[in-house]
This record gives structure tokens, C-alpha cells and sequence, in this order.
């Protein structure tokens, strides 16, 4: 009888053990992916005809995950009015406000839609600054994609 009891209480503190395993607790969460991102670049050199001597930069990095980006303007030789990120057709896509050109650098953000993303990833979009002496634009350049960093998967662009 004495090893009958033992054997149940050993059997009683297995079973203690099993339902006190985290095999039935709630699962790890799952972790969030990292962001796919895809960066542009532009030089910024003088538009045709305007004899500027004015340079700049810009990088876009393009959030492919939450479909934004952002992107910092860099610049010298100007006084830049207003700017934007053109269209190949040269429709304004993405305006800067004037008080953020009037500081170099300077870094926006925007959402982006899929037809914009499209033409994003096909390298049709540029950026320009104007100037008081060159209201069409000083400088310019197309953006092109550099690289792509992040988590797996494309996003299908």
C-alpha cells in the first residue's frame, strides 16, 4: 500500500508539472516585419538655360511597407521660392511647402498611392526648385533608384 501511495504522488506531481508547462500559454507574438525600403537619389544641376551656377541633392527613401516617404533636399547657390517632385510630364506630384525650401536641408514626408508608386519605381518623377529669378525651376534632377533595404518580399512594385 505504502509504494501505491508513492507511485500516486509521484504520478500527481508529474501531472503538476505537465499543466504547469508553457506549451498551452499563449503563443510568442509575431514579430513585425521590417519595412521594405527602397532609396532614391537625385543631382540637383542647373535646368537648361538658366546659366546657374546652383547645385543640390535629394534622397527619397520610400517606404514600400507603409507606402510613404521621405525625402531630404539638399542645396547651395540658391534661394529656392518653392519646389516639387514633378512628373515626367511635369505635372506637381508632391509640393514642398515655401517655408521648407527657404532652409537647406530640408526632409518632408508624404503618403504615396499605388499609379504614384508605379511611376516612382519607373524613375519618372524629378525634383526642381524655383527661384525668384527662374520661376520654372534653377535646378533639377530625376529621381533613381539606388538601392532597396528591409524586410523580404517586394511589395509587388
Amino acid at each position: 500500500m505504502k509504494s501505491l501511495l508513492s507511485f500516486l504522488a509521484i504520478l500527481f506531481l508529474f501531472f503538476i508539472g505537465l499543466s504547469c508547462s508553457n506549451s498551452d500559454d499563449d503563443p510568442a507574438p509575431t514579430p513585425t516585419p521590417t519595412p521594405v525600403i527602397v532609396t532614391f537619389e537625385a543631382t540637383l544641376t542647373p535646368v537648361a538655360g538658366t546659366g546657374s551656377m546652383a547645385s543640390g541633392k535629394a534622397t527619397l527613401k520610400f517606404n514600400q511597407t507603409a507606402k510613404t516617404f521621405e525625402i531630404t533636399v539638399t542645396y547651395t547657390g540658391i534661394m529656392p521660392t518653392h519646389g516639387h517632385i514633378h512628373a515626367a510630364d511635369g505635372a506637381i506630384v508632391f509640393p514642398f511647402s515655401d517655408a521648407t525650401v527657404a532652409t537647406t536641408p530640408f526632409t518632408l514626408s508624404f503618403a504615396i498611392n499605388d499609379a504614384q508608386i508605379v511611376e516612382l519605381m519607373a524613375n519618372h518623377y524629378y525634383v526642381n526648385l524655383h527661384t525668384e529669378a527662374f520661376p520654372n525651376g534653377e535646378i533639377s534632377g530625376t529621381l533613381s533608384k539606388t538601392g532597396t533595404s528591409g524586410g523580404g518580399g517586394g511589395g509587388g512594385y
